[in-house]
């Protein structure tokens, strides 16, 4: 392992530096309500989560590379949280378990609101992007689609958008919705027959709660 990705793995598992990205998160989270994007410099984000400027150094470039590194780590930790093993053909491959991705939307709720708003104009596109790749791959592990159903490209923008619309607007909803709810009403929305590419999104993690709202 060199040095740069040893250091990368340290990085996500330190406690210190986990403590230190959710506070600058919740730092950036703060700012917004209150200024722009162009207006919260580093040392406003540094006063606001606590912590000096030197540390941040150690861990950014500048204010640019934070944005682009957690807008990245968000993504990452997202799918991390969803990984689940699916065997559509008798083969392994990866998918994404509905259950715990909608919980860490929710227990992540104020950092995915900042990033789906129109001023991180490159985090919508890069997280489509991410689905689309991930749904691609597992449509590698299904038989050619018959003429009857859309081409596979279709069937994953088609995918990705919807599921990413719903998050945002449970998001901006105030996350109405119990995780596991909405999970199961996304599930009832896919017609299987027409996009077997949708079985990517797994029923795992949602029994229907007695409670379809929170209180």
């Amino acid at each position: 392992m060199t040095k740069g990705r040893e250091r990368d793995v340290i990085s996500q598992t330190d406690p210190r530096v986990v403590r230190t990205n959710e506070r600058l998160r919740q730092a950036l989270s703060t700012l917004l309500q209150q200024q722009s994007l162009k207006q919260i410099s580093v040392q406003k984000l540094t006063q606001t989560a606590q912590i000096t400027r030197g540390t941040f150094y150690l861990h950014y470039k500048d204010k640019v590379d934070f944005l682009e590194q957690t807008e990245q780590q968000v993504i990452d930790e997202w799918f991390a949280a969803a990984k689940t093993t699916l065997a559509p053909e008798g083969e392994p491959t990866t998918g994404f378990a509905l259950g715990p991705a909608l919980r860490y939307v929710d227990t992540h709720h104020s950092i995915l609101l900042v990033l789906l708003h129109p001023q991180f104009t490159q985090f919508q596109p890069r997280l489509l992007q991410r689905f689309e790749r991930e749904l691609a791959g597992y449509a590698q592990h299904l038989p050619t689609p018959s003429n009857a159903q859309p081409p596979l490209d279709v069937q994953t923008a088609f995918l990705a958008t919807a599921f990413t619309g719903l998050v945002h607007h449970w998001l901006n909803d105030n996350r109405r919705y119990r995780p596991e709810y909405l999970g199961q009403s996304f599930c009832q929305l896919l017609k299987p027959e027409a996009t077997p590419v949708a079985a990517w999104f797994a029923p795992i993690g949602i029994d229907m709660p007695a409670v379809t709202e929170k209180a």
